[in-house]
């Protein structure tokens, strides 16, 4: 009875060490040292013009100015969760500057600009820098903007950059609503000066990236009708949960494209990232882990929260059917 005690004592302190060590683990990938350089800018993406005048524009005093003010108002976000949603601002920024219609869906990221704002001759001078004018705030007056409005968001954030763990705490659930299918029409049958002037701002430091763009459009588009041949319902490999998510965007276009009306009842096959063996945790690509208040929802229940890393594989089998 003793050795059996012993071993079962044995067992629960090596269950207890493995637990830890996983919350650890996921602890220090927020940590502010694994923020990634460039922003996390896709390798291939040729934004660093763009990059380098926002570094440029944006300086080390007025950040750490916002830093300061922001910390002492919210004293139960942490010093690296600030810099996590100062690095997702500024990508925002950087989509601000090349798309027309850019609406904020997040509000941990909201909050730091708002922030900005309160320092207004710095802003100003930050503005004029980065744009040549005065980069508005605007807020969002409804309380869930058009979701063809995300689901372009969506496709250009994840052409563009690497999503982490706190982009989707940061952002919610990316790729749960279709394009627009007249966007996707005018992208096949419009030259790229023509789809310039509809979807994009387009100046010296951004052209490079606007023309990028626009040809993975049109790319992914092509590849959809070719796919549609062979695959009426579409065939995809389940991306993984982190990181370059470009080719899920594929995804989003094919059944946009085809199957607008009925668009989550295809997507939802390609919601989650194969398990990693010896892991529970729900690797959610569609759902994410959203902040509450920008949570996106689906007709059948599903949540940024509702497929949190919290989840059980079995519990998490399709995001339609949500996370218990």
């Amino acid at each position: 009875m003793m050795i059996f005690l012993a071993s079962t004592a044995g067992a629960a302190i090596l269950v207890s060490i493995a637990f830890y060590k996983k919350k650890e683990k996921n602890r220090k990938a927020l940590l502010k040292e694994n923020i990634p350089e460039n922003l996390g800018l896709l390798n291939e993406v040729p934004a660093q013009k763009l990059l380098s005048k926002l570094e440029q524009a944006l300086s080390y005093e007025y950040e750490n100015q916002v830093k300061i003010r922001f910390l002492s108002e919210h004293p139960e976000v942490s010093e690296d969760e600030f810099e996590w949603r100062m690095f997702e601002l500024k990508r925002y920024l950087l989509l601000n500057s090349i798309m027309k219609n850019t609406p904020m869906f997040s509000v941990k990221v909201d909050e730091i600009w708002h922030e900005m704002l309160m320092f207004t001759k710095q802003y100003e001078l930050f503005s004029n820098k980065y744009l040549g004018k005065m980069l508005h705030h605007t807020p969002n007056l409804e309380p869930e903007p058009a979701p063809q409005e995300r689901a372009f968001f969506d496709w250009v954030f994840t052409q563009m950059f690497e999503v982490t763990e706190y982009t989707w705490r940061a952002w919610g659930a990316f790729f749960q609503n279709p394009m627009d299918p007249t966007v996707l029409k005018n992208v096949y049958a419009l030259n790229a000066e023509e789809l310039k002037q509809r979807y994009f701002k387009v100046n010296d430091e951004n052209e490079e990236l606007v023309n990028y763009l626009i040809r993975q459009l049109k790319k992914q588009i092509l590849e959809s009708e070719e796919m549609y041949i062979k695959h009426k319902k579409g065939k995809f490999t389940r991306p993984a949960g982190y990181g370059d998510l470009s080719t899920l965007s594929m995804v989003m276009v094919f059944y946009s494209y085809y199957y607008f009306d009925d668009y989550w009842l295809y997507a939802k096959d390609y919601a989650y990232a194969s398990q990693t063996p010896g892991t529970s945790g729900c690797s959610a690509v569609f759902c994410g882990t959203g902040d509450s208040s920008h949570d996106s929802h689906d007709g059948n229940g599903c949540s940024g929260h509702s497929c949190s890393g919290s989840c059980s594989s079995s519990s998490c089998s399709s995001c339609g059917g949500g996370c218990s």
